[in-house]
């Protein structure tokens, strides 16, 4: 009995790949970015801004004294104001434009993983912002005469010594104490690399509960807490960054960082501060347009986002640096 002619319908003009005439299906998932996790919207001062062009932080120092003459008469003494003005940045946005023919002719719907991922990026640059502002200000100096300003700790050994930076995070929290600030009463926070927050997690120092109080675990390799201060991680730090004016490290990202929030941070390991360290003024919160174009047979897709964030009160944050502000 001689062998069949199979017929192969996915054949295309009676040659070639069996199976070229076949359908692709696709996936119901679209595959995106992963994306990077921001953690700074809650971890300092924010105000909403409408009806104004800034907002103002009023600052008011101490009251002063001393001992009484009888029949000597009191005539008051001055207290010492100022304020800390807050502007919002230029409108930053992302925008897209989409073909009509390209939607309908696609075969998986890529609105809501393009609308996603435009507002992942007003979300990092915002993050990323606030975590400059926090590191400028442990750099600057003191709002009135015999206040104190920001601090830092410094250790050449910090990128890769578990032990010396959890004494930095400490050391980080008593200077901040020994200059009035409440930390008794604000929550601390300390933000790291993921390299240096693995090093800090994996130490004898935090499994050991006799010197950690958290919920430090072999297993999970969890870190919590330092001496009651908040360990955060983060892939957006700029540590080891110099984002100052012509001498980006990734000029085809960074080019558009507004000037406040620039700075060589070349030497930084980490940070440390209270939510009274930054704060960020909020015009217009993410939000989403589309915009039809019939002239362009298309619709145009915008995110968009306007906000400032500023130095508030120095003395309540600190630089972790393995040597001097690179010049």
């Amino acid at each position: 009995m001689a062998n069949s002619d199979p017929n192969f319908p996915g054949q295309n003009q009676l040659s070639g790949d069996n199976r070229a005439l076949m359908l692709d299906l696709a996936a119901g998932e679209v595959i995106t970015a992963f994306e990077t996790a921001t953690i700074m919207r809650d971890k300092h001062q924010t105000r909403t801004l409408s009806n104004g062009k800034s907002v103002k932080f009023p600052a008011i120092w101490r009251a002063g004294g001393g001992y009484h003459t009888p029949g000597t008469e009191l005539t008051g003494r001055k207290i010492a104001h100022t304020e800390i003005k807050v502007e919002p940045d230029d409108k930053l946005v992302s925008d897209v434009f989409l073909s009509d023919i390209d939607e309908i002719l696609n075969h998986f719907d890529v609105r809501q993983p393009y609308t996603t991922e435009m507002g992942s990026f007003l979300a990092r640059h915002f993050d990323r912002n606030v975590m400059r502002t926090v590191i400028l200000a442990a750099r600057s100096g003191a709002l009135f005469a015999g206040d104190q300003g920001g601090s830092a700790v410094v250790a050449g050994n910090l990128a890769t010594d578990a032990n010396a930076l959890i004494d930095a995070l400490s050391a980080s929290k008593q200077a901040m104490d020994e200059k009035d600030v409440p930390v008794d009463a604000q929550v601390i926070n300390a933000l790291l690399k993921p390299a240096q927050w693995y090093l800090v997690a994996r130490s004898d120092k935090n499994l050991n509960r006799d010197t950690n109080g958290g919920s430090a675990d072999i297993r999970k390799m969890s870190l919590t807490t330092i001496d009651d201060i908040n360990v955060l991680k983060s892939n957006l730090a700029p540590f080891g960054e110099d984002s100052r004016a012509g001498n980006f490290t990734n000029a085809a990202h960074e080019d558009f960082i507004p000037a406040v929030y620039r700075g060589s941070f070349g030497t930084t390991i980490g940070a440390v501060w209270t939510p009274m360290a930054a704060a960020s003024v909020i015009v217009q919160e993410i939000g989403f347009q589309v915009e039809p174009q019939p002239r362009k047979q298309g619709d145009l897709l915008i995110a968009r986002m306007m906000v400032g964030t500023r130095k508030l009160r120095s003395k309540c944050a600190v630089e972790l640096r393995t040597g001097a502000v690179p010049a």
